[in-house]
């Protein structure tokens, strides 16, 4: 079955969401820690991404664990929630490799964006990265108003490209969100791994990557083997 429509996760797929994070931390931790010895603001920043997850908590949780362990912040989880979406997305970081092979992928079929998020915060993000005018489908939970893994968003994107699930390749790097929510859909998923292990409890994806910036052949193989 030749894949007539590709559907990509955004953050840690496309783009380099954890690089941005990354950078917005080292900020945050500039603007409102500098007075902390220097170990404790490296442990701060050690915290601060292993409770974001790698994107996977919920923002409401992490501003709130974040204001409750550093009070010297001085924020509300409200405000770090507003500092966070206003800032972070602004420190993505264009791929012209990403950019350049995506738009060929679109050339030949439908290709669409299927995100969890704000559509403030996400399509700032697709801005930055320079995918905003390659990828002009993009179906984002907080527009559609289902969140991945449940089917409603996937089904938001089949509809408008006009294409069964079997007849459709998810790419992302979430286990549950990504994966298992688009194979109850009957759709080919491909798993982008940043290394890690696969859960054992879930059904294993049809293919792995471990990144596509920087590793553009990797995807472009998996295209090739669908196909």
């Amino acid at each position: 079955m030749r894949p007539r429509a590709v559907f990509f996760d955004l953050d840690d797929t496309l783009i380099d969401r954890a690089g941005a994070f990354s950078r917005y931390v080292d900020t945050l931790v500039s603007r409102y820690l500098s007075l902390l010895p220097e170990a404790r603001r490296a442990e701060a920043v050690a915290w601060m991404h292993a409770v974001d997850e790698r994107g996977g908590a919920s923002r409401s949780a992490f501003c709130q664990q974040v204001t409750k362990a550093f009070p010297c912040l001085g924020l509300t989880p409200d405000a770090l929630w507003e500092d966070m979406a206003s800032r972070l997305p602004l420190l993505v970081q264009e791929d012209a490799g990403v950019c350049d092979w995506v738009a060929s992928v679109a050339r030949c079929r439908p290709v669409a964006v299927v995100s969890n998020g704000s559509a403030r915060v996400q399509r700032t993000k697709l801005a930055r990265a320079g995918l905003a005018e390659v990828l002009p489908d993009v179906f984002l939970s907080g527009e559609v108003g289902a969140s991945k893994p449940d089917a409603r968003i996937f089904e938001a994107a089949l509809a408008h490209v006009g294409r069964s699930p079997e007849e459709v390749l998810h790419v992302g790097d979430d286990p549950a969100r990504d994966v298992v929510g688009a194979a109850r859909l009957g759709m080919a998923t491909c798993w982008v791994s940043h290394g890690r292990p696969w859960p054992s409890a879930l059904p294993p994806p049809m293919f792995t990557v471990e990144c596509i910036p920087s590793r553009i052949d990797d995807i472009a193989g998996v295209l090739t083997r669908w196909t």
